[in-house]
């Protein structure tokens, strides 16, 4: 993942939900070094349905995906870096573009 990039998340989205067009994003800190990225519907009750949400560590500037989750997909998709980590690492980076277009830094 790009330094860059990561570092134009962390500056344009914070711990709220920022809802941008007909979505809500967030970044949420869960440790010194571990955040969680997620872009959430809102579900008919409620509910939040998130499409994907990341957990991620930085490691010097730089992400490692740890974990996915996605409620929206059929199936539901609940994986770890373990289990896949080539997809892991290409939704990140899809996630992180997806980020950065929804406030058109890029």
């Amino acid at each position: 993942m790009s330094n860059q990039q990561w570092q134009l998340v962390k500056e344009h989205f914070s711990e709220e939900r920022q809802y941008i067009d007909g979505f809500y994003y967030r970044l949420r800190t869960l440790a010194e070094d571990e955040y969680e990225l997620a872009v959430i519907h809102g579900g008919v009750c409620g509910e939040n349905i998130y499409h994907p949400r990341m957990k991620v560590k930085e490691t010097k500037g730089m992400l490692v995906p740890l974990s996915m989750y996605d409620n929206y997909s059929f199936p539901v998709v609940n994986l770890s870096y373990e289990d896949a980590p080539e997809r892991l690492t290409d939704e990140l980076q899809s996630l992180l573009q997806q980020f950065l277009q929804a406030k058109e830094l890029i």
